[in-house]
């Protein structure tokens, strides 16, 4: 069970992260509104001419214009989901779409970080708390059924989807199955953490697949994503990973530090090439 000082550091991080999401949201959704302006003022006017040269003499000319400038609008939300923001193969279409993007890209933003503040209302501080507080007290990964097995009452769909609420949390394998803290984010914890071993823990423990060598995993388990997923999400992940194991933050370590952290990164680089080549040739 975590102790009252974890449960009291939680219920503090939930609160700043609420806050941080809400702050985020005000401005993600000001500033995308003002970025919609000028690109909805200049579908109104392409719309408007639009209406006059097809019906000159049509009395509700700025009701269709402000339609189609709408409907406009929700061509360029739709292709900011869909596009690819860092296809550079020509040049000036790049260039209109990130100008037609800016504001959708941060309205969607603010939306994305509105939902997030919602659903922190509802995190489950104690099953977190617990969840939390077993993972820092392991030098390890645990695994769905390690958990499960400590904490009979977890549902773990619930469990992935609350804990994706936190920064720090690690998604290991496709089918998210087992779970681990980012190094900066063990030390904060283990503060609070009180760890009881019990003779189980002394006992020689032979993971399936051990943390420590990538050389193991399949390039989607190493990055921490799905089969088939976007190259965005691989960008965004491979990013997210490769500041933790970077060699530079283990200088001062000790020499099978340097030497894990060097191995993860060669083995994140060599991920992260494997499949962006597989996802741009579609396979």
């Amino acid at each position: 069970m975590a102790s009252a000082a974890f449960t009291h550091w939680l219920k503090a991080k939930r609160r700043n992260t609420f806050l941080l999401s809400a702050l985020y949201l005000v401005l993600a959704l000001s500033g995308g509104m003002i970025l919609l302006l000028p690109t909805f003022f200049l579908s109104y006017l392409a719309a408007k001419i639009l209406v006059l040269c097809a019906t000159p003499m049509n009395h509700f000319v700025t009701a269709w214009s402000g339609g189609l400038a709408v409907f406009g609008q929700g061509l360029i939300f739709a292709d900011c989901l869909w596009a690819e923001r860092e296809d550079m193969s020509i040049l000036p279409r790049w260039l209109i779409r990130e100008f037609l993007h800016a504001g959708p890209r941060l309205t969607l933003e603010g939306v994305r970080q509105g939902s997030r503040a919602v659903r922190l209302l509802g995190l489950d501080i104690e099953t977190c708390a617990n969840v939390l507080s077993y993972l820092a007290s392991r030098k390890r990964s645990a695994s769905r059924e390690e958990l499960l097995q400590a904490f009979p009452d977890l549902i773990w769909p619930r469990l992935i989807a609350q804990l994706r609420l936190l920064d720090g949390v690690l998604f290991l394998r496709a089918d998210v199955s087992r779970l681990s803290l980012t190094s900066t984010l063990r030390v904060e914890l283990l503060n609070y953490v009180v760890e009881v071993k019990t003779a189980a823990d002394f006992e020689e423990e032979v993971p399936p697949v051990a943390v420590a060598e990538p050389k193991k995993l399949a390039p989607c388990e190493i990055l921490g994503i799905a089969p088939g997923a976007s190259l965005a999400e691989i960008k965004i992940a491979y990013r997210s990973r490769v500041k933790e194991c970077h060699p530079d933050r283990f200088a001062g370590a000790d020499a099978e530090s340097l030497r894990l952290a060097e191995e993860w990164t060669k083995s994140l680089n060599a991920a992260y090439e494997t499949l962006v080549v597989e996802s741009r040739n579609g396979t």
